[in-house]
């Protein structure tokens, strides 16, 4: 029930269903004009013919009432002879003919029209289905002479015209809005086949393109396109990826014997010259441990890292998260609250969803003041079969404008820019990770910040409805809190 009215918005909202909507309108506005020229045009004409008819029976009879008469009873006309305002001789009833007569000037010119009921011809009445249309003449001795001739016939004939005309017309209208109203749903298909390659690819499918068309049309055009692009995205971001591997390696390892020789400096010297070194050798670990995040970040980014498919107790790996990392709140006098539905299970990689469960953690600890409370709730979403993880702490939040730059790599906010240690890679690391598993995540202000996170749950028992190999649940401590900062 719900897809049709979703089905209407979208197809009300078509371009193709629109401009169908529009010719048609057009065309039946053009058809109603055109069938009003035509009934005004075939009137004319058989007002025309009709007085033609008349004209020539007027100049054929005008010298002889009897030779009139003879004629009108073996043809189909009406006649009708008035001398002051009595009835001389016709076939017409003299009501109405009388009062039009009298309001006819003697010149007239232009044709009556008589509501005439019958017309008499040899003896017999003959009903009339339509009006009669004729012209009077006033002869020298102001007596007037009607000849007519019944319409209906030719009114029939432009009706059936009319009729036909119209349902031609009608025809065309039905068969054209049809015809745009299929249009539209394949396009609406083609377009929707395009969306779902487009955000497969955005949920991490990288590899996905547009089906290709035989068509050769806007639609093909626009689907080709976006395959060439996806192309020259996925190169740059490959040559990106290459050289922030190469950097980092390279990096890495120069970055590696330095800290081995400061190392063995602070071990050799004491003093001052001890203690300036083993301030270096922290500075050294940050970079190391940077240029690992990057690489971490850049592994699951690009699908290169193993992320294993097990079934993962996501109720029972924030306990033990907890357990680990609950000293952090404890140092700042801060209350940790657990409101944890029992057994909530989640497909994934058990070690990257604990990093990303870390990070958020600790940075909320990070941003919460001293005798804070951080609420930790755990729940699932019937609606759309997910899992709800929310981390909710009691500091000063993040302006608006800032949320949606929180997961950025290397974004820290201006006012913990100079006092917030790490390299503002955590979140990006978070965001990373559940990309990987087709989550979501979500930073909300409600009186302190809200992080959201979103995993899909498995719809059958077991696990069965997701693809790949199932491992078993490992026991692996969480990870070590690292480089979390972000705000």
């Amino acid at each position: 029930m719900d897809k049709h009215p979703h089905l209407f918005k979208r197809l009300i909202k078509n371009n193709i269903f629109r401009l169908s909507i529009l010719y048609s309108l057009l065309f039946l506005i053009a058809s109603l004009a055109m069938l009003g020229v035509a009934y005004v045009t075939i009137d004319k004409n058989i007002e025309a013919s009709i007085e033609k008819e008349v004209n020539a029976e007027i100049s054929r009879f005008i010298g002889s009432y009897q030779s009139l008469q003879l004629g009108i009873e073996t043809e189909p006309y009406a006649f009708f002879i008035e001398h002051a305002g009595r009835k001389v001789a016709g076939n017409i009833e003299e009501i109405p003919i009388l009062a039009e007569l009298k309001k006819a000037p003697a010149d007239n010119t232009d044709l009556l029209q008589i509501a005439a009921k019958k017309v008499v011809t040899n003896d017999s009445s003959i009903e009339q289905k339509g009006n009669i249309l004729g012209k009077t003449v006033t002869l020298p001795d102001r007596t007037k002479l009607f000849i007519g001739k019944n319409s209906y016939d030719a009114t029939e004939r432009r009706e059936d015209i009319l009729d036909a005309l119209s349902t031609a017309l009608l025809a065309l209208l039905v068969f054209g809005f049809l015809g745009g109203l299929l249009v539209s749903f394949q396009s609406i298909k083609r377009i929707d086949r395009i969306a779902r390659v487009s955000q497969s690819i955005v949920a991490g499918n990288l590899d996905l393109r547009v089906p290709p068309s035989r068509q050769h049309d806007d639609i093909a055009d626009l689907g080709r396109g976006l395959n060439n692009m996806l192309d020259k995205i996925d190169d740059l971001m490959q040559n990106a990826r290459q050289v922030s591997n190469n950097i980092a390696h390279d990096l890495r390892t120069p970055l590696t014997r330095l800290r081995a020789n400061i190392e063995t400096i602070a071990r050799k010297s004491d003093g001052e010259i001890r203690q300036e070194a083993e301030k270096a050798l922290v500075e050294t670990d940050n970079l190391l441990n940077t240029f690992a995040s990057l690489l971490r970040i850049a592994h699951v980014e690009s699908g290169t890292a193993e992320i294993l498919k097990q079934e993962v107790n996501l109720s029972n790996l924030i306990t033990e998260i907890m357990d680990f990392y609950d000293v952090l709140a404890e140092e700042k006098a801060q209350k940790v609250n657990l409101n944890l539905a029992p057994n909530i299970i989640v497909i994934g990689d058990k070690t990257l969803l604990s990093q990303a469960i870390v990070n958020l953690f600790t940075n909320a600890v990070k941003y919460t003041p001293e005798k804070g409370r951080i609420l930790i709730t755990l729940e699932t979403v019937a609606k759309n079969q997910t899992a709800q993880l929310t981390l909710h702490d009691s500091g000063s939040g993040v302006p608006e404008e800032d949320i949606e730059k929180l997961t950025q790599r290397f974004y820290r906010l201006e006012k913990h820019r100079d006092t917030a240690k790490g390299s503002g890679l955590g979140l990006s690391m978070v965001k990373a990770i559940l990309d990987a598993h087709h989550g979501e995540l979500q930073f909300v202000n409600d009186v302190g910040l809200k992080a959201i996170v979103r995993l899909p749950m498995p719809t059958g028992k077991s696990g069965k409805n997701h693809k790949g190999k199932i491992s078993a649940q490992t026991a692996n401590p969480p990870p070590a809190a690292a480089d979390c900062a972000n705000t």
